[in-house]
């Protein structure tokens, strides 16, 4: 019975809100793939509007020889300390904390492979260098600066041998043996409000999916660019590389299926409304536009009746297939030709899927019929 009243107190301390530090929601904490080298480096093209030039805002990102660089599992910790952080009202730079009650803020078990797990990511954490090139945002001076420094200085993981020793010596069986300390760089963020709040029940809800890394990371900045707007735009390659950490050498249509898969999930779990990648009218260079899932609205767009995407893109499949092979070869091809002007990344991605049988190629099918039929419909409206 004891036990029992001890889980129900722990599960009510788990937070329900963190905070996240905004520079470190518009870069990746490393590449979202595992890689061989010990550097990472990103660049974001940006229009500053004191030098009325584009300038380039870069961060170099270096891994220890021991731990090598981040990985995406790192960002889930750096959540939860910062979550233990706004828990203690951002009282001093030293957090002190249990392992128990870390793995449990951020969703993770309480067992010894979670605990190892918890400690390899903290070697990496503090073994990594971050070098922002004019991209450190000092939101008490406004202005962007250089800075190079590591997120802790110090970490402080309690062995099970310790622990033990303590829990006889104190006869308590809770115990915050572990700690660590935040660099003064990323306090002096703290100190000067550069935070966010984070949903952590949506954070945990988010982090249970199977491939949850590029769906994490899009939550974040998402959440960021959302409090002022309800339809947020990105550069499609400057999003999914600059903030997301994926590889180089993913082309376009790569790009957008990996988008498009973790906003999927992001629409799954309640937060998102919808998302779509076109050409930019200006640059014609595709770029990703997500819309907020509104309350009471469903579904969510920027009309109200538009129906919603997937509902639209079933019926699709399902007309498409009713059509006899030379109806199908007839409206492919005007499809395709269509959408090769307008969404060059779509029919790249068909034509690189096609012989091939799986969900990609039937998704790249379903996406270019849909999205010619549309803009058929709404030319024909007008």
């Amino acid at each position: 019975m004891g036990k029992q009243n001890d889980k129900r107190a722990d599960a009510e301390v788990i937070p329900l809100f963190g905070r996240d530090e905004m520079n470190l929601v518009e870069f990746p904490f490393g590449p979202v793939t595992a890689s061989d080298r010990n550097t990472f480096e990103v660049e974001h093209p940006v229009y500053d509007k004191r030098l009325k030039r584009e300038v380039n805002r870069r961060l170099l990102i270096t891994g220890s020889d021991a731990f090598g660089l981040p990985r995406p599992i790192d960002d889930q910790v750096l959540i939860g300390m910062k979550a233990l952080t706004y828990e203690a009202k951002f009282a001093s730079r030293k957090i002190e904390f249990s392992r128990y009650h870390l793995c449990r803020t951020i969703g993770w078990s309480t067992d010894g492979r979670a605990y190892r797990r918890l400690e390899e990511s903290f070697d990496r954490i503090a073994g990594t260098t971050l070098k922002f090139k004019d991209s450190w945002y000092d939101n008490r001076d406004q202005e962007w600066k250089s800075k190079t420094f590591h997120l802790i200085e110090e970490v402080e993981l309690c062995t099970r041998d310790r622990l033990a020793r303590t829990r006889r010596r104190t006869g308590r069986a809770k115990q915050q043996l572990c700690s660590f300390v935040w660099n003064e760089t990323i306090w002096k963020s703290f100190d000067d409000g550069f935070l966010k709040k984070v949903d952590m029940e949506l954070f945990r809800k988010i982090s249970k999916g199977r491939r949850k890394e590029v769906p994490l990371r899009l939550y974040r900045i998402l959440d960021k660019r959302f409090y002022k707007t309800p339809v947020v735009r990105f550069d499609l390659r400057r999003l999914c590389q600059g903030t997301l950490g994926l590889s180089e050498s993913y082309c376009p249509s790569e790009m957008a299926r990996v988008l498009q898969r973790a906003a999927d999930w992001l629409i799954e779990c309640g937060y998102l409304g919808r998302m779509e990648v076109r050409p930019n009218e200006k640059t014609r260079k595709p770029e990703a536009i997500f819309y907020k899932k509104q309350r009471g609205i469903l579904p969510t767009s920027p009309k109200a009746d538009e129906p919603n995407l997937k509902q639209s893109e079933n019926r699709i499949t399902v007309m498409f297939n009713s059509l006899s092979q030379s109806q199908q070869d007839q409206l492919l091809q005007s499809a395709l030709d269509y959408c090769e002007s307008k969404f060059p990344h779509l029919v790249e991605g068909y034509n690189r899927n096609q012989l091939k049988s799986g969900e990609a190629s039937k998704r790249y099918l379903e996406m270019v019929i849909c999205q010619y039929l549309k803009d058929k419909k709404g030319s024909q409206a007008a």
